[in-house]
């Protein structure tokens, strides 16, 4: 199977002016890192590195029939949308496109069928990447084409119907809905081995730190949500009307698939948590009562940093009683937001 990626990525010439959006470029690059299995592509485990990667040796570069770049600076509106439109297209079964300018993907749907594509993957990271009503076209262009597509959101959820191009596509490149195996021996989970990983790469992560664990511990929480939230996730906190909740959330979600008995009475549910030893849990806060928290750690954070040039990560726990996750997350937006940067468990103020 071949496939063309479409990505926005940032050129040397871009104008900024008052009509004028910016497109997500990193979340490609890891897409891209992924599938390619590079060596430097993740580095969260840090001192910890086990290279737990090494041992599937999945590496697609030879299935990527290209790479096609577009600005990710434009105007929201393009008089003319076909000219950043190639001529030809490699030969390739699906299309996956990475936040391009929804203009240019509607022209670009629209020539699939000259092409021969059977399966076009939009994933949505966060909710203004495409907007309802060019999803509407282009489900109408795809669907007069017999041209699979789907918008997931986020990727963690891709999940497509068995038998079309776009289920043996995830299968194929595995990414999408996390799918990873657990080998059980004595109550302890002896192999956590990944099939299917979320696009950037998370899984994997996750799923070494399973290994060596008691089945009877409250894994969601206390390994599969710390874990998933201390890796570098792309997905937006912004709340997504469809599926009504944010996409972290989603995305933090479709990993306690991973667990068997997480597929029952999931936090999606209107149900208490219970554990796998048949412990209640209070359900967990609503999304946004945790954003309002890891404003308030950012802040706590910040006002720090201008009493201190430098401050550490335990200073910092002390004084606010948090969670792991909300914690590591405020640290991450905040280096996102180019505010600070680490060194170790020193914040430095940027």
């Amino acid at each position: 199977m071949k496939i063309v990626v479409l990505r926005s990525k940032k050129l040397k010439k871009q104008k900024w002016g008052e009509y004028h959006q910016s497109f997500d470029t990193l979340y490609a690059d890891r897409v891209i890192g992924n599938l390619c299995n590079r060596r430097d592509f993740c580095a969260a485990c840090e001192a910890d590195c086990i290279h737990c990667r090494e041992k599937y040796d999945w590496r697609f570069p030879e299935n990527i029939a290209a790479i096609l770049d577009f600005p990710s600076v434009l105007p929201f509106v393009l008089e003319k949308p076909g000219k950043h439109v190639p001529a030809n297209m490699p030969a390739h079964d699906v299309l996956l496109a990475i936040h391009i300018h929804e203009q240019i993907l509607l022209e670009i749907l629209a020539r699939c069928g000259q092409w021969g594509t059977k399966g076009v993957a939009v994933p949505l990271e966060a909710p203004g990447w495409v907007s309802g009503s060019a999803i509407r076209q282009a489900l109408e262009i795809c669907a007069r084409n017999n041209i699979e597509i789907s918008f997931p959101k986020p990727f963690c959820s891709f999940n497509p119907p068995r038998g079309g191009v776009l289920a043996e596509f995830r299968k194929s490149f595995r990414i999408g809905f996390p799918e990873v195996d657990l080998t059980i021996k004595n109550g302890v989970i002896a192999e956590a081995r990944v099939n299917v990983s979320a696009a950037c790469g998370a899984t994997y992560y996750v799923a070494r730190w399973l290994v060596g664990r008691a089945i009877s511990e409250d894994l969601k929480s206390e390994v599969i949500s710390r874990r998933f939230h201390s890796y570098p996730c792309t997905a937006s906190m912004e709340w997504f009307d469809e599926p009504g909740n944010t996409p972290l959330h989603v995305a933090g979600q479709a990993h306690y698939g991973i667990l068997p008995a997480a597929r029952v009475g999931t936090v999606a549910s209107a149900r208490p948590i219970i554990t796998p030893l048949g412990k209640v849990l209070p359900m967990p806060l609503p999304v946004s009562d945790n954003i309002r928290n890891i404003e308030h750690i950012k802040k706590a954070i910040m006002d720090e940093l201008e009493i201190h040039p430098k401050i550490s990560l335990e200073q910092i726990k002390k004084k606010e009683h948090i969670t792991p996750a909300l914690f590591y997350w405020a640290i991450l937006l905040l280096k996102k937001e180019m505010k600070i940067r680490t060194r170790g468990t020193i914040i430095i103020k940027s």
